[in-house]
């Protein structure tokens, strides 16, 4: 079985609906027709290619499952469909900045939507800090004084702190910690912890009520203004392993 074969035979729209349907659980000839709205000989003959394709297999019952190979290959297509439903998007972003590992898991993304405008994205920042309760891990490229206040105003809460900025900001970071750290008693150790990159190559957030990135242009400027956000659990995993990627890379302030 060649890959071009394969992309053949998922590119039809019956035997991809039959695969998913028998994703759940294996079902009669009968019940395939039926629930996928088609003659019997349209579903004998799409069974006969995915059988041959080794996508699913007929049991001693009669009736047809998905094959451990079938499901494996269907778990690769979520985000091929992330892409593809977004393609005017990543036609002009760049996505080298992602980790390979988890451009594999841009399903983890099915249930994302995206900000569209600069200001919409900044305010949807700020009411996150401002709602967050247990932490928040960020990566800008820049430090607008506007977030400052309000970080520290819920570190002071016990909410946790982590940021990722630019090498340029090092002195400008140490010295605004200092600062509050020594003038506000009530500020926890450690509640904010800086570090930085020679540059940043992604912006994005996760914290414990959702997550979001933003990605930058082909010719490398960033593009605020449109953010891709969520807040399941498969969205969330996906930009927390982003960001301990670059946390783990960062030098610390």
């Amino acid at each position: 079985m060649t890959l071009s074969k394969l992309l053949f035979e998922l590119s039809g729209e019956t035997r991809l609906e039959m695969l998913h349907a028998l994703e759940t659980a294996p079902m009669t000839f009968t019940k395939i027709a039926d629930q996928i709205e088609i003659t019997s000989s349209e579903a004998s003959r799409q069974i006969e290619r995915l059988s041959g394709m080794n996508l699913i297999e007929k049991l001693i019952d009669g009736s047809y499952a998905i094959t451990p190979l079938g499901r494996l290959i269907l778990s690769f297509l979520p985000g091929i469909d992330f892409a593809h439903k977004n393609s005017d998007y990543f036609l002009t972003h760049d996505t080298t900045p992602i980790p390979h590992e988890l451009v594999m898991r841009f399903g983890d993304l099915s249930g994302a939507r995206f900000i569209n405008g600069t200001i919409e994205a900044m305010n949807f920042i700020q009411e996150r800090m401002r709602n967050v309760e247990r932490y928040h891990c960020g990566m800008v490229d820049g430090l607008m004084d506007s977030i400052i206040p309000i970080a520290v105003e819920r570190a002071k809460s016990g909410v946790i702190f982590r940021a990722i900025l630019p090498d340029t900001y090092r002195e400008k970071v140490a010295a605004i910690v200092a600062e509050y750290g020594t003038l506000d008693a009530d500020m926890p150790p450690d509640a904010i912890e800086i570090r930085t990159l020679p540059t940043i190559p992604i912006c994005g957030a996760v914290t414990d009520r959702g997550g979001g990135f933003k990605l930058p242009f082909t010719d490398g400027s960033m593009d605020h203004s449109m953010m891709v956000v969520g807040d399941d659990s498969g969205f969330c995993r996906w930009c927390r392993d982003l960001y301990v990627h670059y946390w783990e890379r960062a030098s610390p302030v």
